[in-house]
């Protein structure tokens, strides 16, 4: 309003409509655009497709011609999925338009170590169908399926991605495990929750699987949880949340899904829960932008940027020169702690690795040409770890083989062949995008109606059963001889109290009489 006011170049408060005025044009505006909000939707991907082939999308409709679900990509997140795609990240948290439509997002980490959205849906459920249909197409349009997938605990999404995605390993957020433990086990553990708490983070840090095994029935028995019902289904899924049993794939050092949250966030500076279709996909087109334009300025500030050398070794230049400043920080870390280690050889290419104040030992094996670690930091996060870092130093070796610079993490972005993408992508047009409805032509968009809105997941909304002592308390009873059968008007206890009550009154109307304003006045 105030921008108004100093457009119109006016004093405060003297436009010609209120607040609430503007409030109803956009209502009403809204209202008249409506009508045509999906089928603007879909006008507006195709648009975008005939710009660039590399601009992805599917849909599918009901019965009644109503839009049900759709994916889309846009062409810049189309290109980042093919240098990043590798760790992907999946979240159905949010609802940020007019349907109340579970907005999905696909987002993952570039060489930089910046989050990065590749790619949305708007779904009218959850269920293991639409699932299914989103994990279908999105293989199907953006070439490839990730290497490993983060999502929470949702047991329609656990089983579509298994059919779908059969070769991508799935993990579970540990931050949506944990963050139920204070309903499960404070009233179990009592003043020992926090010490479980302790004990569950060290497990939770085990590197080797044959610590963990060997450690957590331990623990369990500890505190006694053995026939605890969350403990029997944490220890069943162990495969999905323990870090040991997933170190054998590469994840970017990322168990959690807060890096779609951060995405989230961001995108809700653009649109509310009052967002139609029409305005929604231009305004997340407005945001990638927006994304875009931040990362090419961090970009140019990464390629000019020094870096400080903690050593004059050859291998920490080598590795400023060929990682980019987010992964040269971590190959530091691991780097600086080397020399904290005593390294022991078994043989020509074994060797025991053990930090000078710990017990813990690490086996290396190095050949001259290709290492492992027990820790498998390599696989997991993509940077050398300390202990074969520690065996390269013992051995005088001056430079890394490489095959351990991972081109993800390069100064020079991965490049991507696009393998005759544009022929191919010529199949991928509306009419071969549009899911289940495979049938529907160009012209069919016309007749696409607006989605219905969409029912959160769960137990439908119904009266809670009341206790016995909250239905006692409705029982009305006299409030003079506390019984249930009568109320005060009708109790016969009420004629022998009449009196002393008329008594109460006349004292009242003498006190009122004998009150004189002037003398009972209080300044």
């Amino acid at each position: 309003m105030r921008v108004m006011e100093l457009e119109m170049n006016v004093k405060h408060g003297e436009l010609s409509f209120l607040k609430k005025d503007v409030y109803n044009l956009f209502t009403k505006n809204h209202k008249l655009h409506s009508q045509n909000d999906a089928r603007e939707f879909l006008e507006y991907c195709k648009s975008a497709k005939s710009e660039s082939l590399n601009f992805q999308y599917a849909f599918t409709l009901d019965s009644e011609n109503r839009l049900e679900h759709i994916f889309w990509c846009d062409t810049h997140c189309f290109e980042l999925y093919q240098k990043y795609g590798d760790i992907v990240v999946f979240d159905t948290t949010y609802k940020v338009n007019s349907y109340d439509m579970p907005f999905d997002i696909f987002v993952g980490i570039d060489n930089h170590g910046r989050t990065t959205l590749l790619g949305c849906a708007l779904l009218l459920n959850k269920k293991l169908k639409t699932f299914e249909w989103l994990f279908k197409n999105f293989v199907q349009l953006m070439k490839k399926s990730p290497k490993t997938i983060l999502t929470d605990q949702d047991p329609w999404m656990k089983q579509a991605i298994e059919t779908e995605m059969p070769y991508t390993k799935h993990a579970f957020c540990i931050w949506h495990i944990t963050t139920k433990f204070s309903s499960w086990f404070t009233s179990v553990l009592k003043d020992e929750y926090s010490s479980w708490c302790t004990e569950f983070y060290n497990l939770y840090k085990l590197d080797s699987v044959e610590e963990f095994e060997q450690q957590w029935p331990l623990v369990i028995a500890k505190y006694n949880l053995e026939k605890n019902k969350h403990v029997i289904a944490l220890y069943q899924i162990k495969t999905f949340w323990v870090p040991s049993y997933l170190r054998d794939f590469f994840f970017g050092g990322m168990m959690t899904t807060g890096r779609s949250e951060s995405i989230n966030s961001f995108i809700k500076k653009f649109i509310s829960s009052h967002t139609c279709l029409r305005e929604f996909i231009r305004q997340i087109d407005l945001a990638i932008e927006d994304v875009g334009h931040k990362q090419m300025h961090d970009g140019m500030l990464a390629k000019y940027q020094e870096s400080h050398f903690k050593s004059l070794s050859p291998l920490e230049k080598q590795g400023y020169q060929v990682l980019t400043p987010f992964a040269f920080k971590k190959f530091q870390e691991q780097f600086a702690q080397a020399i904290q280690y005593s390294v022991r050889e078994e043989n020509d290419t074994s060797f025991i690795v053990k930090h000078y104040k710990a017990a813990r030992c690490h086996q290396v094996v190095w050949d001259g040409k290709m290492a492992k670690c027990t820790c498998k930091n390599f696989e997991f996060v993509g940077i050398l770890c300390r202990h074969i870092l520690s065996v390269f130093l013992r051995k005088d070796c001056f430079e890394i083989p490489s095959s351990y610079w991972l081109s993800r993490w390069s100064r020079e972005e991965a490049q991507f062949t696009e393998i005759s993408l544009l022929k191919q992508e010529g199949n991928f047009d509306v009419s071969s995008s549009c899911g289940n409805n495979s049938h529907l032509e160009t012209n069919a968009i016309e007749l696409v109606q607006c989605p219905i809105i969409s029912k959160t997941k769960g137990r439908l909304k119904q009266k809670r059963m009341r206790s016995g002592k909250e239905l006692a308390r409705q029982v009305k009873r006299c409030r003079l001889c506390k019984s249930s059968s009568h109320n005060f008007s009708t109790c016969p206890e009420r004629e022998d109290d009449n009196s002393q009550h008329v008594d109460k009154t006349k004292k009242l109307d003498m006190q009122i009489e004998d009150f004189n304003p002037i003398f009972h006045f209080k300044c």
